[in-house]
């Protein structure tokens, strides 16, 4: 799946990203794009308009027990690591 993701080291909070949000997953935050990703349909308008480059399209790794499947045996051990493997990602997508 691609995911907007914004370069907060870039941004300069200019609001263009926001206004043209079709689903108002953007606001602006201490003068930063933050993107809410329960609202996002990765449409990707944003990163086109963005003046500084600031907003990319990305495609975060999936960790590989997604790609294995789940075994029933293991089921409480791979939710765990999926669990943190999430909290990674959006650690990772933030940055």
């Amino acid at each position: 799946m691609w995911i907007p993701v914004v370069d907060v080291m870039v941004c300069k909070g200019c609001g263009e990203c926001a206004q043209v949000c079709p689903d108002n997953a953007i606001a602006i935050v201490d003068k930063k794009s933050v993107i809410d990703y329960t609202r996002c349909t990765c449409c990707g308008v944003c990163d086109r308009v963005c003046p500084l480059g600031a907003l990319e399209i990305k495609n975060p790794q999936m960790p590989s027990v997604l790609h294995e499947g789940v075994r029933l045996e293991t089921l409480k051990a791979e939710v765990k690591m999926l669990k943190r493997k999430l909290r990674e990602m959006k650690r990772e997508v933030r940055i």
